[in-house]
């Protein structure tokens, strides 16, 4: 539009001027001007079409260069789509060579076991211990005092089970008795256990170097501080020996801590997703539990105590009797005194 409007111009331009010129100078000037036209249609002409040539090649590099560029970036997702799963197979390899050739784990449990069957729960655990092939690192049991007899009975264990045989364990517990605490800890201790081993092997070393140097030695100086030397090191050895020793027993066996406590009576809470008349009934059960366990506890506290008590019922017995009788005794002497009072008067 903008050029079509230029062309129009340059005629009108054109046009004054011939009518102009034929006013002026007649036939020659009309020549003169009609040339002039013709040779300004031909360098329109030839300015359009090098502008459209311009702007095709111009489009035409800009689709040219889009292409490639879509043409790099799907290069570049199929190297990664390629690429990637390899790396990712790469790294979980990685990882489980790790797990299975590198992982130390020590495991640790504590158990707290609620039972209202004390013994029967000390005895399925032994037999349970001793199924699997483990042992008692440590036993505490405690059944009250001489003056406690109505106290709950006790026990604290530090079992010893073998790795392999640790998941069975805690599958099994629940035959124990009621598991009302569970807590579990791994602790990876790899890397500790071959820097280890490889200060023992370095140690070794040294040591043979040393036995060699002393079978070599001429003077009493070098052989005494070549059997210093070699003290030191036999001393590190042992220290590293003890070290990768105490790791394959943590390793190797697993360190559970079982407390079982004896109760009167276990009642399973239904939860806050139970219904309100369960959580009631379990309430009103609870409750009369309760008063019955408490009714009970007081009459065994009377058992206990039932010569102190009568001893005491006999001492306020008396207390009163006399207490009854001093009262007696100074009503009377209070009478006695008005009546004299009285007959004075």
């Amino acid at each position: 539009m903008k050029k079509s409007a230029n062309l129009c111009d340059v005629g009108r331009c054109i046009a004054s001027l011939g009518v102009r010129g034929k006013l002026k100078g007649g036939i020659d000037m009309k020549k003169y001007l009609s040339g002039m036209i013709c040779v300004l249609l031909v360098l329109s002409l030839v300015a359009c079409g090098a502008g459209q040539s311009a702007g095709t090649v111009a489009d035409g590099g800009y689709k040219y260069k889009n292409e490639m560029m879509s043409a790099d970036v799907a290069a570049g997702e199929a190297l990664y789509d390629s690429a990637m799963p390899e790396y990712i197979a790469q790294t979980f390899e990685s990882k489980s060579v790790y797990q299975n050739a590198g992982v130390k784990l020590i495991r640790r449990a504590n158990l707290q076991v609620q039972t209202v069957e004390f013994d029967k729960a000390v005895a399925t655990l032994e037999q349970l211990v001793l199924s699997l092939g483990g042992y008692y690192e440590n036993a505490e049991l405690y059944s009250g005092g001489y003056h406690a007899q109505g106290e709950h009975r006790s026990g604290q264990y530090v079992v010893r089970i073998p790795a392999e045989s640790y998941d069975t364990f805690m599958e099994q517990m629940d035959g124990v008795g009621y598991l009302a605490r569970r807590t579990e800890s791994t602790q990876d201790v790899g890397q500790e256990y071959f820097d280890t081993e490889s200060r023992l092997t370095t140690q070794r070393t040294k040591q043979e170097r040393l036995q060699q140097l002393l079978k070599q030695a001429g003077n009493m100086e070098d052989i005494i501080a070549l059997e210093n030397a070699l003290a030191d090191v036999e001393y590190q050895i042992d220290q590293y020996t003890s070290q990768l020793r105490r790791y394959d027993s943590l390793v190797g066996y697993a360190t559970i801590d079982v407390n079982i406590q004896e109760m009167q009576r276990i009642t399973d809470d239904p939860g806050q997703q139970a219904g309100l008349f369960q959580r009631m009934k379990t309430g009103i059960v609870s409750s009369a539990g309760g008063v019955v366990d408490g009714v009970q506890n007081f009459l065994v506290w009377v058992s206990y105590h039932i010569f102190g008590l009568l001893i005491l019922a006999a001492v306020a017995v008396g207390g009163v009797l006399v207490g009854k009788r001093y009262i007696r005794r100074y009503k009377a002497k209070k009478m006695e005194r008005a009546t004299e009072k009285e007959k004075e008067e």
